[in-house]
């Protein structure tokens, strides 16, 4: 697998304006603690989202940095908002911008503070901190802990299951749903869809958390510690025997025997000699825009006899090293290129007549046929890999 990186110059691909979910507690209202800048691309999320009436904005002026004042303002702001809101929330999430590194504010302490003077609400802080992007501990892994931490352990479990890191939810018509029920689950959890602070809380008594994105490890740990809550950590595949196997693991942490999985295998199979005669020699571009695993894609749809010619990579987003090194040793002449590098405009000789699975290679090469996925999104199990070859199918006939 050769590796294109070698320019020092990096470039940006231009947003596509594609509506991003902001996590939140329900019934809390969130105040951003911000220079005005920072807070302007939040505001203008929050307007496009309809949740302007969830949040609102602290403005730090240099004064404010310099005489330690902001703290007394922030008192003074929650004070405010109880007055005001209408209904008043049950919690604040506070969300402070990089400025916040240099303050060096106490946190225990203004939160202890904060539930002192405001007796039965409940407060968090959170940082929108692009400085801290190389930690190992991610800014969303962060973010995604701190979302869960309102949760109270209660000592009892039902059959429910927590569904932790994602931001879209499955699609209704795959198989997910009817293989957790015959395991015995009944209510299936996820943040974004709670519509109460009741509910929300109610996720503290499911008995498993799956654990979908690298950016909800460190909420499932937390809660495994704090609630008494295994997980499982499970990715999106589109390797069938890594499906199959994924439901076994999870029936058996439900105590439970999986049901009979071959009727989904052979219906897979079957879309996917179908997508690949429809596909035929077409090249096929993969981007890590489109799924958290590139290369895993790459292994499976070459598995499957596609003729799979680059992977566009940008920053790692889940080890796949064991399926990178399958790439190198098998498909040598398999393309890596990384999409911050300048030069992957031109695409390194690639086609435009080819087959971009991803938005950022899609635009790079200026593909004719481009598959819209983003980050794996509601592409769970075996109908996850039935809707990726109806997508690929439908992009070869429908150019652009």
């Amino acid at each position: 697998m050769s590796e294109k990186n070698e320019s020092a110059l990096s470039y940006y691909i231009p947003n596509r304006s594609r509506k991003k979910t902001i996590l939140r507690i329900p019934e809390s209202h969130s105040l951003y603690v911000c220079p005005s800048a920072c807070g302007r691309r939040i505001a203008l999320r929050a307007y496009e989202n309809g949740e302007k009436n969830f949040l609102s904005f602290l403005y730090i002026a240099e004064e404010d940095a310099v005489s330690g004042q902001y703290e007394s303002n922030i008192y003074e702001a929650i004070a405010e908002l109880v007055t005001v809101l209408d209904p008043p929330p049950k919690a604040f999430t506070l969300y402070f911008s990089c400025v916040d590194n240099f303050l060096n504010t106490d946190e225990k302490a203004l939160l202890e503070e904060l539930e002192a003077r405001f007796p039965g609400l409940r407060f968090i802080a959170c940082h929108h901190d692009p400085i801290a992007s190389d930690e190992k501990i991610s800014p969303g892994m962060r973010l995604h802990h701190q979302m869960y931490e309102f949760l109270e352990y209660t000592g009892k479990k039902d059959s429910g299951i927590n569904l932790i890191g994602s931001y879209a939810p499955f699609d209704p018509d795959g198989e997910f749903f009817r293989v957790m029920s015959e395991c015995g689950v009944g209510k299936i959890r996820q943040l974004f869809e709670c519509g109460t602070y009741a509910a929300y809380q109610e996720m503290a008594d499911s008995r498993l958390n799956l654990v979908l994105t690298p950016m909800g490890e460190l909420a499932a740990e937390n809660m495994a510690e704090r609630l008494g809550i295994p997980y499982y950590v499970n990715p999106a595949t589109y390797e069938i025997d890594e499906i199959a196997g994924n439901y076994r693991n999870i029936a058996a942490l439900l105590g439970r025997k999986c049901l009979d999985l071959q009727a989904e295998i052979s219906e897979t199979r079957r879309i996917i000699r179908m997508t690949r005669e429809r596909v035929g020699p077409t090249p096929v571009i993969i981007d890590s825009s489109a799924t958290m695993r590139p290369f895993a894609l790459a292994k499976a749809l070459l598995g499957y006899g596609f003729n799979v010619a680059a992977v566009f990579a940008g920053k790692s987003k889940i080890d796949d090293t064991a399926e990178r090194q399958w790439l190198q040793d098998n498909f040598p002449q398999l393309m890596l290129i990384h999409t911050g590098d300048t030069r992957a405009f031109t695409g390194y000789g690639l086609d435009k007549e080819c087959l971009a699975v991803g938005y950022d290679c899609a635009y790079l090469l200026q593909a004719r046929c481009f598959v819209d996925i983003f980050n794996d999104e509601a592409l769970y199990g075996f109908h996850g890999v039935r809707k990726l070859m109806q997508l690929m199918g439908k992009a070869c006939e429908e150019k652009r």
